[in-house]
């Protein structure tokens, strides 16, 4: 068994003295372009707000008065709520804006620091979503938003990652019988770190492992022909496996030799200790030629340092918890290598 350094210290050890080289001196600056972001989002978010109090006042002095004093108070304060709503949106643009910024100066020194490691928060390249669409490690959607790409290399290994979140919109129709208008309902459909894992040699078959939904599993199997997901079902006899997903593949026995019992119990043990709160059912995957796919649900930002009203300084401290982060693909790596990291 192979032993890795991320067993015996954080990934992190060292870094202080690289970021007191390569950030520090560049805290100023950013300190100057917090504050020249948090100005504009004030602003933004006081023109929202003044706009919808105008309209509520317009309202309750033009307004026909036919609903008494609620009918007054109702039609102020429902403008108000959607300047306040409007305020909310323009305030997280220029949030998003300073994370933009914060993580584009300092996660190149990171990235720099671990080595065979690079970040692209604007995920320009992409992420490879049709493929993981086509497996079925992820559902259909109409819409992505993939932000923070990682992508390199660790133990001869490459990856890349990305955090997602995948939306279903779809057209309502108006119930009201004198609007034939319509408008658009959406639904999130996962929210988490999407995962390309390169295998060491390519697998010539569609591997998927999906959640055990129990009956509706079996619903879909007994209308989907011999699976729901349009490959046949697999039962790998391992029980602690089976309590938790099932395996659907396109060739059986080529997805028998891929899921040794030490690869399934490892499968297992990253999904206890990676998907948080939802423990199991936060994970799906899938193999297919040269990829190991996967699906993590997570709470939380990936990546996260600087906060809008947060002096540029504090980044320091969030670090800790951008490293954590980066040893999440780390520890996977681990495991599906079968060690077992601390």
């Amino acid at each position: 068994m192979t032993t890795t350094f991320a067993e015996h210290m954080p990934i992190e050890f060292g870094f202080s003295k690289h970021f007191d080289e390569r950030i520090v001196p560049r805290l100023n600056e950013l300190e100057e372009q917090r504050q020249a972001i948090l100005a504009v989002a004030k602003r933004h978010a006081a023109i929202a707000l003044a706009a919808g109090a105008v309209f509520g006042l317009l309202f309750m002095l033009f307004g026909s008065g036919s609903g008494g004093i609620g009918g007054l108070l109702a039609g102020f304060f429902i403008p108000l709520a959607f300047g306040a709503v409007a305020a909310f949106l323009l305030w997280k643009r220029q949030a998003r804006k300073w994370n933009g910024t914060a993580a584009e100066a300092v996660m190149p020194e990171v990235c720099e620091f671990l080595g065979d490691l690079s970040y692209d928060y604007e995920a320009h390249k992409g992420f490879p979503l049709e493929r993981m669409q086509k497996l079925g490690v992820i559902r259909s959607h109409t819409r992505s938003e993939i932000s923070d790409r990682l992508e390199g290399t660790y133990r001869e290994t490459p990856f890349e990652i990305v955090e997602a979140e995948l939306i279903s919109e779809a057209k309502r129709s108006s119930a009201n019988a004198s609007n034939n208008g319509s408008n658009r309902s959406s639904r999130t459909l996962f929210k988490g770190l999407l995962m390309r894992i390169g295998v060491p040699e390519p697998i010539p078959t569609r591997i998927l492992i999906a959640r055990d939904f129990g009956p509706a599993n079996k619903l879909g199997e007994l209308f989907g022909g011999s699976s729901g997901r349009g490959m046949p079902k697999l039962d790998t006899g391992h029980p602690e496996f089976e309590r938790h997903f099932e395996v659907y593949a396109a060739d059986p026995k080529v997805a028998r030799d891929v899921l040794a019992p030490g690869l399934l119990d490892n499968f297992v043990r990253i999904a206890e200790s990676e998907a948080g709160r939802h423990g199991t059912e936060g994970l799906e995957a899938g193999f297919h030629d040269d990829s190991f796919f996967m699906a993590l649900k997570r709470e939380g930002d990936f990546l996260k340092m600087g906060g809008l009203t947060t002096p540029a300084d504090a980044i320091e401290g969030d670090l800790h918890g951008v490293f954590e982060d980066i040893a999440t693909v780390r520890r996977i790596i681990d495991r599906l290598q079968g060690d077992h990291p601390a």
